[in-house]
């Protein structure tokens, strides 16, 4: 059964992008949230940075598939791209609503700044995998 949880894992979660952006944006959360004293700001970037490697993982895992959904490349990046961002956001501002964060809306921000243009930057390389000769990554098309 664990063989099973680590494939479905593995076949939906972007671990690098996952790392790097628990990292970056728990960082950030805790900074902005910092002026409400340690504890409140180590807990506002820890559920940032549990969020962000679970869920941004899957995301930008799906922004690669959307991507390459559609037979024409602009609608198909604008729908990655689009989706994405309002997941991305949607439920960042979310889990910061949820007790223990002090500044929910500043904590959104970095996720709303930052998460368009990666995931624009994100879906037009999956697109252009796409003609790559050696094949994408992952074998989704």
């Amino acid at each position: 059964m664990l063989s099973r949880v680590k494939a479905t894992l593995d076949a939906n979660v972007d671990y690098a992008a996952a790392a790097m952006g628990a990292a970056l944006l728990g960082g950030i959360v805790f900074a902005l949230n910092r002026s409400h004293g340690t504890a409140s700001a180590a807990t506002a970037a820890l559920k940032q940075a549990t969020y962000t490697f679970f869920v941004a993982g899957f995301i930008v895992k799906n922004n690669e598939r959307l991507a390459r959904k559609l037979a024409a490349p602009v609608p198909s990046i604008l729908l990655a791209t689009t989706v994405s961002t309002c997941l991305a956001v949607g439920l960042t501002f979310l889990v910061h609503s949820l007790k223990g964060t002090p500044e929910p809306a500043l904590s959104t921000l970095p996720t709303a700044l930052i998460g368009p243009p990666s995931f624009l930057l994100l879906a037009r390389r999956a697109r252009s995998a796409i003609y790559d000769p050696r094949g994408s990554a992952d074998g989704d098309r």
